[in-house]
């Protein structure tokens, strides 16, 4: 208790109880955050799902950045309209939940089955790292909606309502401006307390401060989600009966070497080394080898990570559906500013189509047991990588013989082929065919989704001058998008489709 002088003479001052509406703003913040993101949710969705869509996202990712965006603005709305973290934020993650995330849960529980119909087992601990992982997403776009709505609230909300006290101030009795500016007596003088923090208060800060952190490391590991997709690694490779004593699986191993093609610099890619590779009775056996390019950004795992590559190889060898196979991942990025296109620079300083065709064949053939013949060496790639693969083996069809391009494109884009327009045609695949007699000896397998645009239309122009030219290919079409889900699929589908040794005698299809 304390006393405090008024002109009546020395009052108790009771201890002051703390309001009910301190719980008021945190209430508007939950509030505001529901109604706002749920209203986000129903108008903005459907235009924002089909514009990233339109930029060339799956539907599995469109989802998740959708969902994300959802959650961002119920955070401002609980900012602007509440100011309060504690009362946002849950609404926000609630939101997030019941408009995206128990679905994806959902869908992940159900029995998931590769291109083959093999079943691929739930791996429950990367499930739960998924969901924790994308519950962090969501929690960090809802705290950046927050701040930015907090930082908007003050910006609009607090000169109003100073004005508003300021005006209130002038209105005030004369007896109150008595009692505030009387001086009280010499005995009753107290120094003013200091604020004292609430340990509740406290807790909770730092309980905050623990949770925003755990998310920032739990987000810093969330990449392949938006690079491939959002189940990537939730299923495991499908388990598949062998001889006994004889592997199952194959593995990937890292090399690298010095390429003279691009002035002495070292490059890594990997290798996927068939299951016999490794073993007494495999020693004096050779393999075919698939070349795979990654497409733009990209890495030289994402074949393995997001197509599936080893897993789908494993699974067909077990199976005894193909022949064992050398699988070779390179790196085609190149210098910044332009994607590279796995071709040989306008200005000649950059000369990745050598690189792959030239020196990355040569030392794969002298430090791995392959079958050096164009027969027995194929080319792929993946949107970029498709281009790169097409545009390489036609100007090389004495290296190559087999070529598959998923998701490609048959025109020189982008800048890193200059400014002449005869060299831009020296590099589409669209226009060089037809002009050489030799790379109409190559066989073809081009995919293409039905709602990957322009990406499906380009291919089937491509299909058709192929067809004129009397080129051997094989068109797969899948109902999808731009994405790891349709290319895993059809990688699958042109391993059964490589006829190793045997490239002169297809047929068109």
């Amino acid at each position: 208790m304390k006393n405090r002088w008024e002109p009546s003479g020395l009052v108790r001052e009771k201890r002051p109880r703390r309001p009910l509406r301190a719980f008021v703003p945190p209430l508007l913040s939950f509030v505001g955050a529901l109604l706002g993101g749920a209203l986000l949710t129903i108008g903005m969705t459907p235009g924002l799902s089909a514009l990233l869509i339109a930029l060339g996202l799956d539907i599995q990712r469109t989802q998740m950045l959708t969902a994300l965006f959802c959650c961002a603005g119920a955070g401002f709305c609980g900012g602007l309209v509440g100011r309060r973290l504690p009362g946002a934020l849950p609404a926000s993650l609630l939101l997030f939940w019941s408009a995206y995330l128990q679905d994806f849960i959902g869908a992940e529980l159900q029995p998931v089955h590769d291109p083959g119909g093999q079943l691929e087992p739930l791996n429950v601990g990367a499930l739960l790292h998924t969901v924790l992982m994308l519950l962090a997403l969501a929690l960090l776009t809802a705290f950046a909606g927050c701040a930015i709505g907090e930082a908007l609230a003050r910006v609009l909300f607090d000169p109003i309502a100073q004005t508003w006290q300021r005006l209130r101030s002038h209105e005030r009795p004369a007896l109150a401006t008595l009692q505030e500016t009387a001086p009280l007596p010499p005995s009753e003088l107290v120094a003013p307390a200091a604020p004292q923090s609430r340990p509740l208060t406290l807790v909770g800060s730092w309980l905050l401060v623990a949770l925003l952190v755990a998310s920032l490391v739990l987000a810093a590991g969330s990449g392949d989600l938006f690079l491939f997709a959002p189940d990537t690694g939730i299923h495991t490779p499908p388990v598949i009966q062998t001889a006994a004593g004889r592997p199952s699986k194959g593995t990937v191993v890292k090399d690298s070497f010095v390429s003279p093609a691009l002035h002495g610099q070292r490059r890594s890619f990997l290798v996927y080394l068939p299951p016999s590779y490794n073993t007494p009775a495999g020693q004096q056996q050779r393999y075919p080898v698939l070349y795979l390019l990654h497409g733009s950004p990209g890495k030289i795992v994402d074949w393995i990570t997001g197509g599936k590559a080893e897993q789908s190889a494993d699974t067909l060898i077990d199976l005894g559906k193909i022949p064992e196979l050398l699988m070779v991942f390179p790196d085609g990025n190149g210098r910044p500013g332009a994607t590279s296109e796995w071709g040989n620079s306008g200005d000649g300083k950059q000369l990745l189509e050598n690189y792959v065709a030239i020196d990355l064949v040569h030392y794969i053939d002298s430090h791995y047991r392959t079958i050096p013949s164009p027969a027995d060496r194929a080319i792929g790639g993946n949107s970029m990588g498709g281009f790169g693969a097409a545009n390489i083996a036609i100007h090389h069809p004495d290296v190559f013989g087999f070529v598959i391009s998923l998701g490609g494109y048959y025109r020189a884009e982008g800048l890193i082929w200059g400014s002449n327009p005869a060299y831009r045609r020296a590099n589409s695949p669209l226009s060089t065919i037809a002009g050489n007699r030799r790379s109409q000896r190559l066989a073809f397998f081009l995919g293409a989704a039905t709602r990957d645009q322009p990406y499906y239309s380009d291919t089937l122009q491509f299909a058709q001058v192929l067809k004129q030219l009397h080129v051997r290919y094989t068109l797969d079409v899948e109902k999808g998008y731009h994405s790891w889900h349709v290319w895993e699929t059809q990688l699958y589908h042109a391993l059964l489709w490589l006829h190793w040794g045997q490239s002169a005698h297809f047929s068109v299809s």
